[in-house]
């Protein structure tokens, strides 16, 4: 009961004082109106009774509202509005895939233009006003992954460097994994799941290979699956500058991954794998890349201050994109080029839409396109 008394109010304080005042004389001059004019019927309708059942999906409410009060993943006290949401998500597939559904869903249009109607309670007006007030209420929480300077990327690759010349046979294998890692996502703002598409077969083939364009030199990143938004698997072979503008040594850490994965004794499948070809654990790596960061926060405050908790306030997941395309903003990239490395022009804009690429895009093959990339790399 609590609950529903809590989402009631929820409900009503969706919308502003303000407009719930102005709501409240209408209704007000309306009753009036009709007691002048001598009208008999009623002008608003009747408020109740509903029907003895859940109309209003209360009971998705009331599961939101628990779990609102147990402890979330970022406060100890409570679970964020964005957390809460999912239980909505849950239960409006279930029930899309319900034979109540089956019987009630009606469709309006064709394939690239349809809109939906549908009965399930979690998509009704009410529950949309719920919503609206929980989150006016909770407030939302956003707590983005902070970016990584080129300084914290020179001291890391520092460290990587001194750990290298430190470790023995055994131990440069998971170390040359993790540097090619962060160099490769870093160079090619790439998101963090991303870099684990690196190809094993395709890698062995080009690392050892000499690439250059105009006079500069750079390696090609081998991607095996499905990129951005695209819904089938193919390979995409990015081109990063072999030695950045401010010393990144891209190529040397490639052809170090290049020979873990021959140490190994694999051949195919994902590049960061451990011996038995599956693929590396996400945790593992971020843990290990964090612990690094905390050794440069310790020994050079400058870089990290102090005061950051590099645990909780760092990730991989944009860590290094969001540092590599702010750096490329800092030493004036033009931005039609910052688009093309990070592909927002098509797919991001797009929506969640396949993109109306232009021909140019579609014909344009890798080595046309090597001169555009390496502006935004080189400048790193």
């Amino acid at each position: 009961m609590c609950c529903i008394i809590r989402a009631n109010l929820d409900a009503l304080w969706s919308r502003e004082t303000s407009t719930i005042g102005v709501n409240q004389r209408g209704m007000e001059q309306l009753v009036q109106i009709r007691k002048k004019t001598g009208i008999k019927e009623h002008v608003l309708p009747p408020l109740g009774p509903h029907p003895p059942r859940d109309t209003f999906g209360m009971a998705a409410v009331v599961a939101m509202l628990v779990k609102s009060t147990q402890p979330g993943k970022n406060d100890p006290k409570y679970t964020e509005f964005e957390t809460l949401c999912k239980l909505r998500a849950a239960y409006s597939n279930y029930y899309h895939a319900s034979v109540v559904s089956a019987e009630t869903l009606m469709t309006l249009g064709r394939d690239t233009a349809k809109a939906t109607l549908t009965t399930c309670p979690t998509q009704n007006m009410w529950f949309e006003r719920f919503a609206k007030g929980c989150l006016k209420r909770m407030g939302p929480v956003v707590r983005q992954d902070l970016a990584t300077s080129i300084h914290l990327m020179h001291a890391l690759h520092t460290n990587l460097e001194r750990e290298w010349e430190a470790s023995d046979e055994k131990d440069r294998v998971d170390l040359a994994m993790i540097g090619a890692y962060v160099l490769i996502a870093f160079t090619g703002s790439f998101h963090g799941h991303e870099v684990f598409l690196v190809d094993t077969f395709s890698l062995l083939k080009y690392a050892w290979e000499e690439h250059v364009e105009q006079g500069e030199r750079f390696v090609v990143v081998p991607l095996l699956g499905r990129y951005k938004t695209e819904n089938t698997e193919g390979y995409h072979l990015t081109p990063l500058a072999a030695r950045t503008a401010s010393g990144l040594e891209v190529e040397r850490w490639e052809k170090r991954l290049a020979w873990a994965k021959e140490k190994q004794g694999i051949a195919h499948g994902p590049a960061f794998s451990h011996h038995r070809g599956e693929v590396l654990d996400e945790r593992w790596l971020e843990l290990e890349i964090l612990d690094g960061i905390a050794v440069v926060q310790q020994h050079k405050p400058d870089i990290v201050r102090p005061d950051v908790q590099v645990h909780e306030e760092y990730g991989i997941s944009r860590l290094f994109r969001r540092g590599a395309t702010t750096e490329a903003r800092n030493v004036k990239v033009d931005e039609e080029d910052i688009k093309l490395m990070n592909c927002w022009r098509n797919f991001e804009e797009a929506k969640g839409r396949r993109p109306r690429m232009q021909m140019q895009d579609h014909y344009s093959d890798i080595s046309q396109s090597i001169p555009s990339l390496l502006r935004f790399l080189k400048a790193l």
